[in-house]
């Protein structure tokens, strides 16, 4: 459990050979390709790239479009099962589920679909026409839609509306207001003719020709609107018309939809081909920064010094002509950070990851913060049922569920988390919060002081552990004379306090008081005398020395965040209580009572667990990240990434 060493791998070799040795450097796992810096030349041709980030466009396109297809077909099931079952017979049940998560794959399925691109690039090519006609269905049947919107006010009206206008002697117009406001046409004659309209009030008009610009005038003040449609049609006839065009296109959008849908069979393949064409793209990414001539390249990276010999031992058996070194890294360069734990361990890498990936050189956190994260999320939760439930729960879904390498290691997590609730459970008494259970050492909501203690003890623990590490990084360091001063006074400090503390609990004999009270003193003292020896000048240390000592406030705060620890820990018991005692009021009902109870707490003691898990997740990150890091460790490394490892829908067995 610890940061593997990394070694610079230099491979020289012929052009001819590049793909193959590519291949092999990208299957070994173990490879972090870097720039080549030294007598680089451009001779590289950027058009394959170029191409290839269009033959991945082109396959995402045609995966997002099935998706579409397969939310819109469900969407029109769906619909259709609301009218009966004779709609929903139009829409046959479909293999058409999105997976989810990144499928386990081997490199021959990989290369076998590599195989197929051709075949699957016709695919697209046929789900794009798809698309684009189903696009063009879509905006036929919006027109004809806007077109039936349009005539729908009118749809009452019995004659053409080619007879509208202007005749020898008289004009016929047809007026629509959406309220139905009183029309003044004045002193001269004006025939009008109501006629039904849902959305408003339709008038038929009929005036002599001369007094047409009066009654246009009057309509207009009244806030009519004319219609304008000319048609040798019927409004009904119209509507007909446009309903048939509408269908059509529907049917069309439908049968075009099916077709997509019946490329279902290669949705698996494409999400496959477009990380077939992702790797396309990094490898080609990769080259494009190598050393290069006409004949020959120069690829270069990070590689486990671990793995170094087994990885260039894949390349000799693809070809011998290669010059290669292995080189440890020199001054100034940057390894990535690649960390080496067990099952155990694992997990807890993400939780430092949140905070920052631990730099190359540095101790590796993990092994120390996961006990504490380990202890920490049982006393938080302290439940032994709610432990079981996170155990067996976890358990399942790790075994039965294929997850994605992150998910898995936050279950993982949580999983080992309630193994640590039960032992907390165990030893203060708690499951599901039932009282009167027996606990092995005392009951938190008992003796509520002795909980604070303990979870004060365990911070202390943990503050010390952290100096420990910042000693012992000082001393990686070279700098023993700072590991020492830097955290034997605190290590002082709270020996003393113990002392103190001892005495006062277990009524000890006063030499105890005398030898804690003598190590604090002599904590301050040494805090005093050193924390400002790297200032100059004498008054620079001085102050530096008082600066010292009023950082113990800071450390006072760190010690009282683990009150946190009793706070969690003591809330979801209570909480888990008072819903107890709701449930059993139904108890004393004869027989339907216990099945109410139950039906209540069930819920209840379920949203009590979830809050709990959350708690004691986001408390336990804080105190690893504020208290316990914040003592030794400064991060800022970036992870290993090997390449062939960035793949968007598969990862390999």
């Amino acid at each position: 459990m610890a940061i593997a060493k990394m070694s610079r791998l230099r491979i020289l070799g012929l052009k001819s050979d590049k793909n193959a040795i590519m291949n092999e450097l990208i299957e070994s796992g173990a490879f972090e390709a870097v720039p080549s810096v030294s007598g680089k030349e451009n001779f590289a041709d950027r058009s394959h790239l170029e191409k290839a980030f269009a033959r991945q466009a082109k396959v995402a396109f045609a995966i997002e479009f099935l998706d579409k297809c397969a939310d819109e077909y469900e969407s029109m099931r769906f619909a259709a099962a609301k009218k009966g079952n004779a709609a929903l017979a139009e829409f046959p049940e479909t293999e058409i589920k999105k997976s989810g998560g990144r499928k386990i794959i081997g490199y021959d399925d990989f290369y076998d679909v590599a195989a197929k691109e051709y075949e699957l690039g016709a695919v697209c090519d046929e789900l794009e026409k798809l698309s684009f006609a189903r696009v063009e269905y879509k905006s036929a049947i919006q027109k004809s839609k806007n077109k039936v919107k349009a005539i729908e006010p009118y749809s009452a009206f019995p004659l053409k509306f080619s007879q509208l206008g202007d005749g020898e002697s008289v004009s016929v117009m047809l007026a629509f207001h959406p309220s139905g406001a009183a029309v003044s046409f004045g002193d001269y004659p004006a025939f009008t003719e109501k006629y039904p309209c849902a959305s408003g009030s339709l008038t038929g008009v009929i005036v002599r020709l001369c007094d047409k610009e009066k009654a246009v005038a009057a309509l207009s003040s009244a806030g009519y609107s004319l219609c304008a449609l000319t048609d040798n049609s019927t409004a009904e006839q119209l509507l007909g018309s446009y309903g048939e065009e509408i269908r059509a296109a529907e049917t069309k959008s439908k049968e075009a939809l099916l077709r997509a849908l019946g490329y279902r069979k290669y949705y698996s393949d494409l999400k496959i081909l477009y990380d077939v064409i992702g790797r396309d793209i990094e490898k080609t990414s990769a080259e494009l920064e190598f050393s290069s001539t006409q004949s020959t390249f120069i690829a270069e990276g990070w590689v486990p010094s671990d793995a170094a010999e087994s990885v260039l031992e894949r390349i000799k058996s693809k070809t011998e002509r290669i010059v290669a070194s292995v080189e440890k890294p020199a001054d100034g360069d940057s390894p990535p950070t690649l960390i080496v734990s067990n099952k155990i361990v694992k997990p807890y890498e993400d939780v430092t990851n949140m905070y920052s990936v631990p730099a190359y050189n540095e101790i590796d956190p993990n092994p120390f913060m996961a006990v504490f994260f380990f202890v920490f999320f049982g006393i938080m939760i302290g439940d032994a049922g709610y432990g079981i439930i996170l155990s067996i729960v976890a358990g399942l879904v790790l075994k039965f569920v294929k997850l994605e390498k992150g998910t898995a290691r936050l279950v993982a997590l949580v999983a080992m988390g309630g193994v640590s609730a039960i032992i907390w459970g165990a030893l203060f008494g708690g499951l599901f919060s039932i009282s009167g259970i027996p606990h092995l050492w005392f009951n938190p909501t008992e003796e509520p002081l002795m909980m604070l203690g303990v979870s004060i003890v365990l911070g202390v623990v943990q503050l010390l552990t952290g100096y420990a590490l910042n000693s012992a990084k000082k001393f990686r360091e070279h700098k023993p004379l700072d590991a020492i001063l830097d955290s034997a006074f605190i290590f002082l400090l709270f020996g003393g306090l113990a002392c103190l503390a001892l005495y006062m609990l277990l009524n000890l004999s006063k030499t105890v008081m005398t030898v804690g009270l003598g190590l604090m003193i002599a904590s301050l003292a040494g805090i005093l005398l050193t924390a400002g020896r790297h200032n100059k000048g004498v008054l620079s240390k001085i102050m530096g020395g008082f600066s010292g000592l009023y950082g113990l406030v800071n450390l006072l705060s760190d010690v009282l965040s683990y009150a946190r620890l009793f706070g969690l820990g003591l809330a979801s018991g209570a909480i888990g209580m008072a819903f107890n005692t709701l449930g059993s009021m139904f108890f004393s009902i004869p027989i339907a009572g216990y099945a109410i109870g139950i039906i209540i707490l069930v819920p209840l003691h379920a949203f009590n667990l979830g809050i709990g898990v959350l708690g004691a997740y986001v408390h336990n990150a804080r105190l690893q990240f504020l208290e316990f890091y914040g003592k030794f460790y400064e991060g800022g490394g970036r992870p290993f990434s090997p390449m062939g490892e960035k793949t968007k829908y598969v990862r390999f067995s």
